[in-house]
């Protein structure tokens, strides 16, 4: 058995003009730490990516070293990557990349330069301050994250494996659920270790919610497939009214009725009440909902979509409430440290190691009190309070309304079947209609 954050694979990958010695790891970090003279320079770029377990253990080096040269070596980063296998279905790789270039002489460019603005005479008039490389630039996570897709994808085929991944959102690919939130280590050790995490306890209630808005989904889809065919089918009767759901219920105990003829009288009747109670416990559900026709079932059928609709779309706002509520408490919890580091003179680099952890969480935080200036902590928690009553009402609707929508199912299997085999002319007068007085005078149950 692997130990705990075992690191399976290391290694350095260098640009062309970077000197040998930085493949020497302390040698790298210590020259790219010395360069940078400002006490906020961000002195590395770190990504921390998944890797497939469809693939064997071995190829996982070969599957980061090729990524990582077509990706960043060859623009002229310095990687430093290293895999991690901790043997519980979690293998990812840590990958930690320079942020200047290297010139030909092999030292270390600057990060941005001045460029003067001229007006037309050659007169200086302003200046501004431009990247030597491209590398900070946004759109570069898209190319990046396309690029491990297509790598992935590459070797799962190598390895005849059928999966495929894709990097796009659940909403850009036009699937229709919650995207889960990343644990990351320390949420992800508490769970290991039975401990329930604010994270952890959200992914679990939208793997359910999920599951649940699957479910219901898949049973609203089927049913309206189900009213297109029906208004298809009725489109094409000759009757200038439309047969009402009752009348073919009706239609189909006679169908059943024939279709137990020539059994012995105790197989007759118990059939046939049992037929009966089908029908009539559909009945009374359509009855309760005022369903008639199929218009009406379609118009219930549309409800409840709305219903969900909202359901889903408070979902969401419940999950970036409880985002912002967690800035919130960083960024009260967190301050104190990052005010000590922005005072101090002497040792910023030792502090800044020590609370890594505290001082990211501030400046996330930060980043996102900044965009939502206007947000308390106490607001926050009015609006995510009421929005939850809001959803959970709307929930407890469909379940004591529609529950699973298994007397709609029924519905649409036994209507499915008379529209099938029925034929209804227009001078057709009057049906055959089994009363239920008839079978109940039978005694039976």
């Amino acid at each position: 058995m692997r130990k705990q954050n075992e690191v399976i694979h290391s290694e350095i990958l260098l640009p062309q003009n970077a000197p040998q010695e930085y493949l020497n790891r302390e040698t790298l970090w210590n020259s790219a730490e010395k360069v940078e003279t400002q006490w906020n320079s961000q002195l590395a770029r770190k990504i921390i990516i998944a890797l497939p377990i469809e693939i064997p253990t071995d190829q996982y080096a070969e599957l980061v070293r090729s990524y990582c040269r077509e990706q960043f070596v060859s623009k002229g980063m310095c990687c430093d990557f290293a895999v991690h296998d901790k043997g519980d279905g979690n293998p990812h790789t840590h990958i930690m990349l320079t942020m200047r270039a290297i010139d030909e002489n092999g030292k270390w460019l600057p990060k941005c330069r001045k460029v003067y603005e001229l007006d037309e005479h050659g007169n200086r008039i302003g200046e501004h301050r431009e990247d030597i490389v491209d590398w900070n630039k946004r759109e570069n996570a898209e190319i990046w994250r396309h690029a491990w897709e297509e790598k992935v994808n590459e070797y799962l085929e190598k390895n005849n494996r059928p999966e495929r991944i894709d990097m796009r959102s659940y909403e850009r690919q036009g699937i229709d659920l919650v995207p889960t939130v990343h644990l990351g280590p320390a949420a992800s050790e508490m769970e290991n270790r039975g401990e329930v995490t604010f994270l952890g306890t959200l992914n679990r209630d939208i793997v359910k919610f999920n599951s649940v808005r699957k479910h219901l989904r898949k049973a609203l889809a089927e049913l309206i497939e189900w009213i297109e065919e029906i208004k298809k089918i009725l489109s094409e009767f000759k009757e200038e009214k439309e047969p009402t759901i009752a009348d073919i219920l009706i239609d189909y105990l006679n169908s059943r009725q024939e279709a137990h003829n020539g059994k012995s009288r105790y197989y007759y009747n118990k059939d046939l009440a049992v037929d009966l109670k089908q029908v009539s416990k559909t009945l009374a559900f359509l009855q309760r909902h005022n369903i008639t026709t199929a218009d009406s079932l379609w118009k219930m059928i549309e409800e409840v979509s709305a219903v969900q609709s909202r359901i889903d779309n408070a979902d969401e706002r419940i999950k970036e409430l409880k985002k912002g509520i967690k800035f919130l408490g960083d960024y009260t919890k967190y301050k104190s440290v990052a005010d000590e580091y922005g005072k101090k003179k002497f040792g910023k680099d030792k502090f800044k190691t020590e609370h890594s952890k505290e001082l990211n969480s501030f400046y996330r935080a930060k980043r996102w009190a900044d965009e939502n200036s206007n947000a308390t902590t106490k607001s926050l928690k009015a609006e995510l309070e009421k929005l939850q009553k809001q959803k959970d009402a709307e929930v407890t609707f469909i379940e004591n309304n529609y529950g699973s929508l298994e007397e709609l199912k029924r519905a649409k299997y036994i209507i499915s079947k008379v529209l099938a085999n029925v034929k209804y002319q227009e001078q057709e007068q009057s049906r055959e209609i089994i009363k239920p007085t008839k079978i109940h005078n039978q005694n039976i149950e």
